[in-house]
Parts: structure tokens; sequence; C-alpha cells
């Protein structure tokens, strides 16, 4: 008998977080029973715990509403766990969150509704909500207007890979997750930006729609920890900067320069890139540059660092 389709796939990757699993996955079965109409599945990858992840995730599975993939990816690095959901995902939609956030009950008929009536690949993300007011008012994306993407949006924020969904056409036209970008790897993060990238220049529609939408509980309440956080993703955008800076298709150049702009005109009094937060453009730019220097030392040194996109 033939393997019944899926619609929707959901990809959660996870380490070590046995401890706050269990507000992730209810949400999971609460939008799962309100879209019993639908084919769904979650595909959970366990990126190497060392704690009780999997027996969570197994356990939860026995009365979830919803099927569950349990997978193991050894190699670490949120990308290499990605690429490992997509490889065993059946969806003809491959969806994507966190393990530190909660989806709205209507996220899958929301993103069925979406999704419905294209005729081509197409890259979609939603809404993040701050879970807990008590974090600091990072790692969201607010915006109740939608937004298509132009040469001159910058990749690294537009959508975020907590909460972002595409064909499985898309997936089959411009492949996997670069494995040395995102969390757990050398170039710290990322992997979303470099793929949301992608997507756009091979010509695919990527817009951000508030109609879907999670609840991050990232539980970051100290201003160092949200200076580290962004020093983080500075650092992976200057090595997404030096890898495309001689293609001539990639506007990444252009957001360089663009970031450059901003620090000089901050040190000239202009405002600072977040106030509230103490960060500043010079400072991202400092990190972007460390981060072209680390991504050209690990291309002259001959070094493959995972696998290239």
């Amino acid at each position: 008998m033939p393997p019944q389709p899926v619609d929707i796939s959901l990809i959660i990757s996870s380490k070590n977080r046995a401890y706050g699993l269990k507000n992730c996955l209810d949400a999971v079965s609460s939008a799962a029973r309100h879209a019993e109409h639908l084919a769904l599945e979650l595909v959970f990858v366990d990126n190497g715990s060392t704690d009780n992840t999997s027996e969570i995730v197994r356990e939860w599975a026995e009365t979830a509403p919803i099927a569950t993939n349990l997978i193991h990816e050894t190699k670490p690095g949120l990308a290499n766990a990605r690429n490992s959901g997509m490889d065993a995902a059946k969806g003809k939609i491959l969806a994507f969150t966190d393990d530190d956030c909660e989806i709205f009950p209507d996220y899958f008929s929301a993103l069925s509704t979406l999704f419905a009536a294209d005729e081509e690949p197409v890259m979609r993300g939603g809404r993040i909500e701050l879970g807990d007011s008590r974090d600091l008012p990072i790692t969201i994306k607010t915006e109740l207007e939608p937004i298509l993407m132009t040469p001159y949006h910058h990749s690294g924020g537009f959508i975020h890979g907590a909460n972002m969904a595409f064909t499985r056409a898309l997936a089959d036209r411009i492949g996997l997750f670069d494995t040395r970008f995102g969390a757990g790897t050398p170039f710290r993060s990322g992997e979303d930006t470099d793929y949301v990238h992608r997507a756009f220049n091979a010509g695919i529609r990527v817009e951000y729609l508030p109609e879907f939408a999670v609840k991050h509980f990232h539980g970051r309440r100290a201003i160092d920890e949200v200076h580290k956080l962004q020093s983080g993703y500075a650092f992976g955008n200057g090595a997404l900067y030096a890898k495309y800076l001689f293609d001539r298709r990639s506007n990444m150049r252009g957001m360089l320069r663009w970031d450059i702009r901003q620090a000089i005109l901050e040190a000239v009094g202009r405002p600072k890139l977040n106030e509230e937060l103490g960060l500043t453009y010079r400072r991202q730019v400092r990190d972007n540059f460390v981060g072209m220097i680390a991504y050209w030392r690990s291309r002259s040194g001959g070094k493959r660092v995972g696998r290239t996109a």
C-alpha cells in the first residue's frame, strides 16, 4: 500500500532541552487538534542530546494527535539537524520552529490556507511574539503587515528560522542548509539567512506574513546575554558577506556597505542600533569583519567546515 501523502511536516530540532519541551510539544498537539482535516507530521530531530530529550518526545508521541518521527543526528549544528529533518520529512510544505517556541492553535490551518493557491515554489516567514514578558524584546518579529522581499531587504531577520515554511519544490530546487552556518557551528549563526538569500537569488518569491505565528520563550533577561547573542549574529552575517562577496548576483555587498555607513553615521552622532539594549552599529560591523576573516581563513587553510551550498 503506497504511503499516505502528508500536507505539512513540522520540523523541530533540539539538543539538551528536555526541561522545556513539554510546552512546545503540547502546543503542537493543540494546533494539530485544530487541523484534523489535514495530514500532518512532526519530525523531531534530537541533535546529540545527553539528557532525556528523546524519552520525553517518545512518551508524548504515544498519545499525540499527530504522527511523530523522532530521528537522531549526531553531527553537531542546527543546519545538520534541519537537513536531517528535511530528508526525513514527507510533507508538501516543510515548516520549521524551535524547541523554545510554541506555535499558535491555528498554525497548521493558517499555513495550509496560505500555501493552497501556489503554483510555484515559495518561501514564507511568520510572526514571532515574545512568549514571556520578562524576557528582553529580541529574536522576535511582530510586524502586522505583509512584506514582500525585494533586493533592498536584508536577508538577515527578514524571515526567522524559528517560524519559516516553504514548499518541498523549493527544497528540491535550492538544496539543503549550508552546514557551516547556524547554532553549534564554526560560524555560529546565519543558516536561515543564507537559505533565504539563496531562495531569493534563485528567483523564488519570499514573503513575510503575520497570519501564522509562534511565541518565543528565549529566556534572555540580562543585557550581556543580548550582546553575546547579537555578536554571534553579526559574526555569522560577516561570514555570509565573505561567502557572497564576489557573487555579482548577490545583494550581500550592498548590505555590508549599508552596515558600514550606519556605523559611520553613528560615530558622528546618529542613533545607535538599539539604544535601549545598548547595541551599536560599530560593534556589529566589528563582528562582521571578524566573521569575514574567519570565513576566509577557513577557505585559505584548505579546511572544509561542513557542506557548502
